[in-house]
């Protein structure tokens, strides 16, 4: 055999052997590729059922019409929440101005410490935070939260129609604290009641 045609011969091969080398690389980018859009897919779906299960959904919007009353009270003072920097923070929930002893909710499973943060004033088990000012718990003074009445410890509690909640810094004292439960409002009954259910139209 003349060595041009073995030439020949060997550049086919050659090219049959790249080809091969080719499609083989082409398959495996594929399947790279293919392999990844599951994997993603996969992560997608479990951090959606995730999100489901592990904690609360606040919503959908107009799935209640719910009133509340609350009192936020600071060293022996009643936080004024009739001011209009608590006014209307989300279409969720909210306080109307000049109603600051009204909650207002318009989504099912809306938390108290969800509710709280809306209106800057954010919450942990022995904190409240008032505009960056912490007032947390100590040896001289005390965080609670009271909800008809009963101490509570968990700040993701589900807010419920006609709840009376108490936000409570300040002396250890029973009866100072006796004092403040007295003054929580009670309003959401009768406001409930109303023919508009205290909408401001």
């Amino acid at each position: 055999m003349s060595n041009d045609k073995i030439n020949k011969k060997r550049e086919k091969d050659q090219r049959r052997q790249e080809r091969k080398k080719q499609k083989k690389r082409s398959k495996q980018i594929q399947l790279v590729r293919t392999y990844s859009i599951y994997v993603i897919a996969i992560v997608l779906i479990g951090y959606g059922l995730f999100s489901v299960v592990s904690g609360p959904q606040i919503g959908p919007m107009g799935s209640t019409h719910e009133h509340l009353d609350i009192l936020v009270y600071i060293n022996g003072e009643a936080l004024d929440l009739n001011q209009s920097r608590y006014a209307m923070k989300s279409g969720y929930g909210h306080i109307h101005g000049g109603e600051g002893d009204i909650m207002h909710l318009h989504a099912i499973n809306i938390p108290l410490n969800w509710f709280m943060e809306s209106l800057d004033l954010a919450i942990t088990e022995d904190s409240i935070n008032v505009h960056g000012i912490e007032y947390s718990s100590n040896d001289d003074d005390v965080f609670l939260i009271f909800v008809n009445g009963e101490n509570i410890i968990d700040t993701e509690y589900m807010l419920m129609d006609e709840d009376k909640i108490l936000i409570y810094y300040g002396s250890a004292s029973d009866d100072d604290i006796a004092n403040a439960l007295s003054l929580v409002p009670d309003r959401a009954e009768e406001v409930n009641a109303s023919p508009n259910k205290g909408e401001q139209v």
